[in-house]
């Protein structure tokens, strides 16, 4: 594990996306790029418009983080007083209106973390603060989450994501390595929060039976396989930089590798 991965944590989304991905200005002409493509990304039009797809499903995704949306139907249910159960719909706003409580913010907010701030707001009117969160009814069902896998592969494409995925499976959905692919620089991005991560990964030491695991792919995960003609850097911020296409930003203080 420590031979093979290296993190740059804590990018912001926008940024990192802005210089990742190719955006269209659809116009009569051809689309126009927001960057210099590396050589390091086969800029073929199938790269490119996964990398397009990519950024949208990214949009989205954290234009509508969380677990709710205006118009879903929230049942909050308490099992040691059933008299306070009520399903409610989320108002435009995000704000729900609990029992014995003041509206509270759904945007945002996971079950998960809506139920934590629930039982703490409840524990000064509640003997037993407990309450279960559940979403009965969708307003917007939220879409099936992808990974995406681009660069020196057969077929770049966006694959339905599911538990347990890993990097290799990603890549035989993609038909795997072309001649031209690096397979000891591959990048992983990957959502965090409001962030991405980014980790290099030398697969081709895992696959030559190196020590080391290469772990699962996360909801929405870019899986970029570089070409074979990348310059080689010690560097690992330059060298993720080069793959990812962030020609000329610089990489602030606060991105740390990991080990």
């Amino acid at each position: 594990m420590r031979a093979m991965t290296n993190e740059v944590r804590h990018m912001p989304v926008r940024r990192l996306m802005a210089g990742l991905l190719a955006t269209s200005a659809l116009a009569s002409c051809a689309p126009q790029l927001q960057y210099d493509v590396p050589a390091s990304i086969a800029v073929d039009p199938g790269t490119r418009d996964v990398a397009r797809q990519a950024n949208a499903m990214l949009e989205t995704y954290y234009a509508s983080r969380g677990d709710f949306s205006p118009n879903d139907v929230v049942r909050l249910t308490f099992p040691y007083f059933p008299v306070l159960n009520t399903d409610q719909r989320v108002q435009l706003s995000g704000f729900l209106t609990p029992p014995l409580l003041d509206p509270v913010q759904t945007r945002g907010v996971s079950v998960g973390e809506l139920q934590a701030r629930l039982e703490k707001l409840y524990q000064p009117k509640l003997e037993k603060p407990v309450v279960s969160v559940s979403v009965v009814e969708y307003a917007n069902p939220p879409p099936l989450p992808q990974i995406f896998v681009m660069g020196e592969v057969t077929n770049p494409g966006a694959f339905a994501y599911r538990d347990g995925v890993t990097m290799l499976e990603g890549l035989a959905r993609s038909g795997g390595p072309n001649q031209r692919a690096d397979l000891s620089q591959v990048v992983v991005l990957t959502p965090n929060g409001d962030r991405v991560d980014a980790r290099l990964v030398n697969l081709q030491a895992i696959l030559d039976g190196a020590p080391g695991s290469i772990g699962y792919l996360a909801p929405y995960s870019i899986v970029i396989v570089p070409s074979n003609r990348l310059a080689r850097t010690a560097d690992k911020a330059e060298t993720i930089r080069n793959i990812i296409g962030l020609n000329g930003i610089t990489i602030a203080p606060r991105f740390s590798f990991l080990q």
